[in-house]
């Protein structure tokens, strides 16, 4: 049995149609920011609700989306953020597809293949804005494990598995036990490889892959020409989905 993971596929459905065309699996958890920077959130949330996933949570985006708020997201690209939801995100959404963002649930806990697994975003302390770098301590790793956001001190919480996003970085690793799963980002990767990032959870194997698939990039360069996005915008979306990266951004949209 195998079950695809995504997450932060951004509203860019040519990345998500290929991995779909591409990847076969059995049952689909999709880990939320199905919306803003990309040119076509209101196709990535028509073909997700379609799929009916068997986990579908929300990310920080789409609760910006759905209730007007800030996404809290890197500063250096919030600008970007705050642009594409406005000129993007809400231009091309219905108030249903709004209203449908705003249903969905920030955690899942599912026991499957013998192991108890949560699902979340961010991680288990902020399912919407925690994250788990790899990059972080195990002290610091260990507090974003910690189901309450008053703890002070680590108290994991008890499951084997805890499958997350939002770092836009794929990840395998074990942190005191806890088996931590991180698919990376489908439409939006920031780790210098510009294909979309996926997992795979295979029980049979009893393995999470990571695979890395290639889209038309610029097929979604042409969309976000085809919408009209200003030039400084447009140049760092273009900068982004090339290069995966962040790090050459300015806050002017060039690159350094």
């Amino acid at each position: 049995m195998r079950i695809l993971v995504i997450s932060d596929i951004h509203g860019n459905y040519e990345a998500l149609k290929t991995v779909l065309d591409r990847v076969e699996y059995d049952y689909l958890w999709v880990l939320g920011d199905l919306v803003d920077y990309g040119p076509d959130p209101h196709l990535v949330v028509d073909t997700v609700k379609s799929l009916k996933p068997d986990i579908i949570l929300m990310g920080n985006h789409d609760y910006a989306v759905a209730y007007r708020d800030d996404c809290r997201c890197d500063p250096s690209i919030h600008w970007l953020s705050v642009y594409t939801r406005e000129n993007i995100s809400y231009r091309l959404l219905s108030e249903e597809q709004i209203k449908w963002l705003s249903s969905l649930e920030r955690k899942s806990v599912r026991d499957i293949g013998g192991y108890r697994v949560m699902a979340v975003h961010g991680s288990p302390r902020n399912p919407l804005y925690g994250y788990l770098y790899p990059g972080l301590s195990d002290d610091e790793k260990l507090l974003q494990l910690t189901e309450s956001p008053f703890a002070l001190r680590p108290r994991p919480v008890d499951v084997d598995v805890v499958v997350h996003g939002h770092t836009h970085i794929p990840n395998t690793e074990v942190v005191k036990g806890i088996k931590l799963f991180n698919p990376g980002s489908l439409g939006q990767p920031r780790d210098g490889d510009p294909r979309a990032s996926i997992g795979v959870i295979d029980l049979d194997k009893n393995v999470f892959e990571i695979h890395r698939i290639e889209y038309d990039v610029e097929s979604v360069v042409k969309r976000y020409r085809d919408l009209g996005i200003e030039d400084r915008y447009l140049d760092a979306l273009m900068y982004i989905l090339r290069k995966a990266s962040i790090e050459g951004i300015d806050s002017s949209g060039t690159p350094i």
